[in-house]
């Protein structure tokens, strides 16, 4: 009892109130690294203090669960950022927070930050329940919180630490762990005043759509294609110490032994976005608030994509992914841009969220296998890859050279190390390509998705225009390459010192000598114009007429 009321007295006391507001404001700018976001963390904090002053009538109890509540978010959003690349957003609570598989998947694969941080919050809850307890309601009246409440509200977008027409999705990037989540509130608001990409395309002239595709002609037969999607790869020849470069430099090459840059729209996570760029020749940056999310904003809104254009051409379309149906809605979105199977977690006889390489590729095998004895048609398949994924704590690779290359981080080791195992899989994968070539000529297209968190620090020593806000930096080169087995590939569509990934399915299409519809052919020539930009094209005007003739041709709904 005589502890208990210590503690009491301690925490009900305005000295240590002050003191514990002071350590969690010093906590939070560890976090956040930049002094001028501060005030607009502040009074979030603030805000939340006076909402749950308005609710409770208890002043103490207000500012101890504000500052909880901040600190855990911010936490959070630390671990988030550190395994994902994207700091913790409002849409992680109302997406991930109500998606069973996308929650199992945390569960599984992120158990080593979960369970630690489930048992803060159940501290932080017991401390919070004492304090409510204790505390005793003030005699302030409720229009006097109230005001104080809007007055508080009211300091936040003054405080505001982004410019007017800076878009908030590089914020989420940028590792401001403590002011991002308040910041993603915007896109609520965008999103239930329905601002988005299409405001800006209700105030162009009409444009003239597309004319219908006609038929679907080549040159000679059909090849197959195989796209890799390699989870979390870069080029690591870039990386000129340790000895990483020498040991990498004869992999990330084409089969014409060139190598190949590719700038994504992502840095350290979300690899739906690089897919939906890839599968629909489309920026994400160019939906705003909805950028990192889709897969589910963007459902039943794309009706001509790469699938459909393939299935024009009388392709049987598949996508093999490690995760669950599901997940993020990546399988729905998937068929709603004309995908035709989906073989998921389940259909593919997963047990885990981080099988080797050779574990999706065997299940290809089988697919591709099957699929020639029974279908007469060219194939379409895209296998996505999981082994090089976050987190890094175990060590999951199987022996290599690499074990001999120790860097100054354990986690970039093992990203090495993972790195290698998925390299040497794909090659098995490649062998299969050649050895079936004299039946089945195919064009194996493999890309990196987005540069991995392990590699932020060396790659930030190595090259000094890493920016995460600047989509031309190095944060966001990734590397693709191109094999062809049985028939001459043009490479001349993928000559670019650097492409952007809205380009890299219609350069497939070309490569393969596929006849592209007009939209395609648009998007192309856009690429041609744009020396292979997309969202940074220097003849903006181009980008945004071609997307205007997308949504004039019913290929893109955007209201």
């Amino acid at each position: 009892m005589m502890l208990t009321a210590k503690i009491k007295k301690l925490l009900l006391h305005p000295v240590p109130t002050v003191a514990a507001v002071m350590m969690c404001t010093a906590f939070l700018y560890l976090l956040e690294q930049a002094i001028n976001h501060m005030p607009f963390v502040m009074f979030s904090v603030m805000g939340m203090a006076t909402v749950f002053f308005l609710l409770s009538r208890k002043i103490y109890f207000s500012i101890y669960t504000a500052l909880t509540l901040t600190t855990l978010i911010s936490v959070a959003s630390v671990l988030k950022y550190r395994t994902k690349g994207f700091d913790l957003h409002v849409y992680d609570v109302i997406f991930t927070g109500t998606d069973p598989k996308a929650f199992a998947f945390l569960l599984d694969e992120f158990t080593i930050y979960i369970v630690p941080f489930a048992g803060l919050m159940l501290c932080a809850v017991l401390v919070l329940s004492l304090v409510f307890i204790w505390d005793r309601k003030c005699a302030i009246t409720a229009p006097w919180r109230a005001g104080l409440m809007a007055a508080t509200f009211a300091l936040i977008p003054a405080s505001y630490p982004l410019r007017a027409d800076e878009p908030r999705y590089f914020h989420y990037l940028g590792g401001f762990n403590a002011s991002a989540f308040f910041v993603s509130f915007l896109d609520i608001k965008d999103a239930a005043l329905g601002r988005g990409i299409g405001d800006k395309f209700a105030k162009m002239p009409a444009a003239e759509p597309f004319a219908a595709p006609d038929t679907c002609e080549t040159a000679g037969s059909k090849p197959d294609l195989f796209v890799v999607l390699s989870e979390s790869q870069s080029d690591l020849s870039r990386l000129g110490e340790f000895g990483i470069d020498e040991h990498f430099s004869q992999q990330f090459k084409s089969g014409d032994g060139k190598s190949h840059g590719l700038r994504v729209e992502t840095f350290g996570g979300g690899t739906w976005i690089s897919n939906f760029s890839f599968l629909t020749g489309l920026s994400s940056l160019d939906f705003g608030w909805q950028a990192p999310y889709l897969t589910t904003a963007m459902e039943g809104r794309v009706n001509y994509s790469l699938a459909t254009e393939l299935k024009r051409c009388g392709y049987r379309t598949a996508v093999l992914m490690p995760m669950k149906y599901n997940f993020v809605n990546e399988g729905p979105f998937l068929k709603s841009i004309g995908v035709d199977e989906i073989l998921d977690y389940d259909r593919i006889g997963a047990s885990e969220y981080a099988h080797h390489d050779r574990f999706y590729y065997e299940a290809a095998r089988a697919f591709i296998e099957e699929h020639r004895k029974t279908d007469g048609r060219p194939l379409f398949l895209q296998v996505q890859t999981m082994f090089a994924h976050s987190p890094y704590s175990a060590h999951l690779a199987l022996s290599s050279p690499v074990e001999d290359i120790e860097t100054d981080s354990s986690d970039l080791d093992e990203y090495i190390r993972r790195v290698d195992q998925a390299q040497e899989d794909f090659r098995w994968f490649l062998g299969q390509a050649e050895a079936d070539s004299k039946q089945r000529p195919s064009i194996v297209l493999e890309f990196g998705d987005h540069q991995s968190f392990a590699t932020r620090d060396l790659i930030t020593r190595l090259h000094p225009d890493f920016a995460i806000d600047n989509l031309s930096s190095s944060a966001y080169q990734t590397f693709f390459t191109v094999h062809g087995y049985g028939l001459n590939v043009d490479m001349r569509p993928f000559e670019f010192a650097n492409l952007d990934i809205g380009y890299l399915g219609v350069s497939l299409l070309e490569a393969a000598g596929l006849r592209e519809s007009p939209m395609f052919a648009d998007l192309a020539a856009l690429r041609d114009r744009c020396n292979g930009r997309l969202y940074y094209c220097t003849d903006r005007i181009a980008v945004d007429q071609h997307l205007n003739r997308r949504i004039a041709s019913g290929y893109l709904v955007v209201e």
